[in-house]
């Protein structure tokens, strides 16, 4: 295993133990998250202290476990499934992910993340069925 992918398994490994400050620990000041393609980045630790709270709140992530990596100098990719509930509806959502991570001086500094947002979402925003 790369010295990068270290720095993931300790990232989600503190995620797992829903240590906040153990996540953020792991990341650059300068880190900049890009975890849905119609939103703005989260840029920062104090931005990503809130997007870890906001996230929290909406979803209650059980399991989170990679499947393949691949790496290149600074550049990791990552495949996997996570396992979610969607605390506002109770929905259980098996939601398989791509992330790529950059990493700089042992930190993750740069985070983007590439799932299926309706699969994801879905839950929170039921269809509404016409008459």
């Amino acid at each position: 295993m790369g010295e990068n992918m270290k720095v993931v398994e300790a990232m989600m490994a503190a995620w797992k133990r829903r240590d906040v400050e153990g996540f953020i620990d792991t990341l650059t000041d300068d880190i900049e998250y890009h975890w849905h393609p119609t939103k703005r980045p989260a840029v920062g630790k104090e931005k990503m202290r809130k997007f870890l709270s906001n996230y929290e709140a909406g979803f209650d992530q059980q399991e989170w476990n990679i499947r393949h990596t691949a790496e290149t100098g600074g550049v990791l990719f990552v495949e996997g499934m996570e396992v979610l509930v969607d605390r506002s509806t109770g929905v259980k959502i098996d939601n398989p992910f791509v992330q790529v991570f950059e990493i700089r001086d042992g930190k993750i500094a740069r985070m983007r993340d590439y799932y299926d947002t309706s699969q994801v979402h879905a839950p929170a925003k039921p269809e509404v069925k016409s008459a």
